[in-house]
């Protein structure tokens, strides 16, 4: 054969030519190894290609499964809806019992089992749950199993059914809950903020949480320092700190024995008021809380205990542990809530005081309910309710109804639920029917409805006085 480049005859079988030196199969090589590399890259794309669209297509179903169930998820009714539909009405016939609205969602009961429904009667939450408290923050804490959890307006389980028992949440997002005898803090997510370390907690306030290990009682931050150590006893009804102070004891703490130990300490623990006979550790309200002297006493005479019983005395206090008024003999005196207290005279009947020590209602009803209403106290006479204004003691409501049959102390949504004649409806602020009395049973007002009961069974009526008994 001749040599490619230079055309000298050359050996057939020669893979160099021996006149020029030229290598004859370069080319060859070349286009060898251009075919050879060639398939190895498109092997390497196609499979590059296979796994983008596997891939690709994974992420499709993924965004379609997400839409699916969104859009198959229950939609919860406008939660401004004030009246009462047929669609309501129909849905109230399936429950044994129903309940308030809070946050669009009512919580209703069948077959001792609890859900939730919308305004409009969609059963958004099954009736699955043994127990379940109103939503809250978005929540609802429910019971399954003996075991507590939490979901949300959809029915969720954003806190799984694990624990003892979990408290309301407050303002704060946070709850006391119990495992296993033990408490701690949660979050409306169900992270654990403050370890179950100690035996009770009780929920924040001004910033600290009263909390017990060993059987006494000290107080915590929101990161879970103890900032003042458990040594106390006892507190005031499980009060925390109100207006910078906490009433704590220190021996036994029961009132009007010699084991009457009661004093405040400020948030820092530093005592404010030394621990003493006749003080109570009812917490702060209006800058006053109370001091008592007399009644039950223990005595020593040559060494044996005696029991001695005196007039019971009452004053009012400062921060200061100063007597801001007189001591007036009584039988009780009730906290300060929205500057005035309930005050129990040595007859029996009560009235109300104002922090100056003034009775703006003289000790005359059987009973007095304070602190429910800005304006108002519900008052008693001969087993017949009414209303009086806080500020004078005039009877705006007269004393004609038979309220004891209510858990309702004041006006909610502009009325209030009153029993007369043995039928309930619901009154104004001028006493004024609003709804008429035709109902056996009925509850306060919340989000533009209420409970009532009416030929044994539940429904709902708004404030139009639309029911559901009536479509």
């Amino acid at each position: 054969m001749f040599c490619k480049y230079c055309g000298s005859l050359i050996d057939k079988d020669s893979s160099f030519c021996s006149h020029c030196g030229k290598r004859q199969n370069e080319n060859a090589t070349k286009s060898s190894k251009t075919s050879d590399t060639k398939p190895s890259l498109h092997k390497y794309k196609s499979k590059n290609k296979v796994l983008f669209f596997v891939l690709g297509g994974l992420l499709l179903l993924l965004v379609i499964w997400i839409i699916v169930s969104l859009f198959n998820r229950k939609q919860i009714a406008d939660i401004t809806i004030d009246k009462v539909s047929r669609e309501l009405a129909e849905a109230t016939k399936n429950y044994d019992e129903l309940y308030n609205f809070h946050e669009g969602l009512a919580k209703v009961c069948k077959n001792n089992k609890y859900g939730f429904i919308d305004k409009l009667g969609h059963e958004v939450i099954p009736c699955i749950y043994d127990e379940a408290k109103d939503f809250y923050l978005g929540v609802s804490i429910v019971e399954k199993g003996e075991k507590t959890g939490a979901i949300n307006q959809y029915g969720d389980i954003v806190i799984p059914c694990k624990y003892d028992n979990i408290s309301s949440f407050g303002k704060d997002s946070l709850a006391v809950a119990f495992l296993n005898e033990k408490s701690g803090f949660i979050d409306l997510k169900g992270n654990i903020v403050i370890p179950f370390n100690y035996e009770y907690c009780e929920s924040f306030s001004d910033g600290l949480a009263a909390v017990r290990q060993n059987g006494l009682y000290g107080f915590i931050n929101k990161k879970g320092e103890l900032v003042i150590p458990c040594k106390y006893t006892n507190l005031y009804n499980g009060c925390g700190f109100c207006e910078g102070l906490v009433g704590v004891s220190i021996d036994g703490g029961s009132v009007g024995t010699i084991d009457d130990k009661w004093g405040y300490i400020d948030n820092t623990g530093k005592i404010a008021i030394p621990f003493q006979n006749g003080l109570t550790g009812a917490p702060f309200s209006s800058g006053l809380s109370v001091k008592y002297r007399g009644g039950m006493t223990m005595s020593f005479d040559k060494g044996f205990p005696l029991m001695r019983e005196t007039p019971l005395e009452g004053a009012f206090i400062n921060k200061n542990g100063e007597l801001a008024s007189e001591y007036f003999e009584i039988q009780n005196i009730g906290e300060f809530r929205n500057g005035y207290s309930v005050i129990k005279d040595k007859t029996g009947l009560e009235g109300l005081i104002n922090t100056r020590g003034e009775f703006v209602i003289p000790c005359k009803y059987s009973f007095i309910a304070n602190g429910f209403d800005d304006k108002y106290v519900v008052v008693m006479v001969n087993g017949k309710y009414g209303m009086a204004r806080k500020e004078t003691g005039e009877v705006v409501i007269p004393i004609i109804y038979e309220m004891e049959a209510i858990d309702s102390w004041t006006f909610k949504e502009g009325v209030i639920p009153v029993r007369k004649d043995g039928k309930i409806g619901y009154i104004n602020e001028y006493n004024q029917t609003v709804i008429p009395f035709i109902y056996d049973e009925a509850s306060d007002f919340s989000e533009g409805f209420a409970v009532v009961k009416r030929y044994g069974k539940y429904g709902y009526v708004d404030r139009y006085g639309h029911d559901t008994f009536s479509l």
